[in-house]
């Protein structure tokens, strides 16, 4: 039985954050874009972006193979 990627990416996503409750998840086509509150980006990516990809990691092994998922850090845009 295969999960839901945007339900898996919550999860581990709340884990790694200080502020859980603030973290958001939406699917857009392949890809599951995660927003965090600002200032926690860099504990969702982790030293040279060891956590993000584990993330990617996990999400694409517990998904169906036959979807190509990817998972995304959705950054506010500075400007």
């Amino acid at each position: 039985m295969k999960s839901d990627p945007t339900d898996l990416t919550l999860f581990l996503a709340q884990s790694v954050v200080d502020q859980p409750s603030l973290v958001r998840v939406v699917k857009r086509g392949p890809t599951v874009m995660v927003r965090v509150a600002p200032g926690e980006e860099g504990r969702l990516i982790g030293r040279q972006g060891r956590v993000i990809q584990a993330i990617r990691t996990l999400v694409r092994a517990a998904s169906d193979p036959r979807e190509r998922v990817n998972v995304d850090l959705d950054a506010p845009r500075k400007g």
